[in-house]
């Protein structure tokens, strides 16, 4: 029989997981819209660039997934549009606010994995 406390459980654990998605990630877009100089930079705009990239990206991956490469290119073209007009600044300062946002993610993800103990190696990455 299923449990429904069990279910209600996974569903609120699902849920608590997507706020810290969208609060770690608006951490890293704020990180890098701070970096590249991007005046209007806030942490509230982040949290709101965040959630509709998200909303874009599932978008975008059901219906450019099967273009392939070409799909990527086009995501990643929206994407650079989301943060230009979201924050009022150039096509290059936007690439380069999320060039170092993912930089920012890459580095404290190695920086977690190796407090915990886990070496690259383990994540069959070499």
């Amino acid at each position: 029989m299923i449990d429904l406390i069990a279910i209600a459980a996974l569903g609120l654990i699902g849920i608590i997981g997507f706020f810290a998605l969208i609060f770690l990630d608006a951490i890293f877009l704020w990180m890098g819209t701070k970096f590249a100089g991007i005046e209007k930079a806030s942490f509230s705009k982040a949290i709101i660039c965040v959630f509709v990239l998200i909303v874009l990206s599932a978008i975008s991956v059901s219906l450019l997934g099967p273009l392939g490469i070409l799909g990527t290119i086009i995501s990643f073209i929206v994407t650079l549009w989301v943060v230009k007009a979201l924050y009022g600044t150039s096509w290059g300062k936007a690439f380069l606010a999320l060039i170092l946002a993912f930089i920012a993610f890459i580095v404290l993800s190695v920086i977690l994995l190796a407090l915990l103990g886990v070496g690259l190696s383990n994540l069959g990455i070499f």
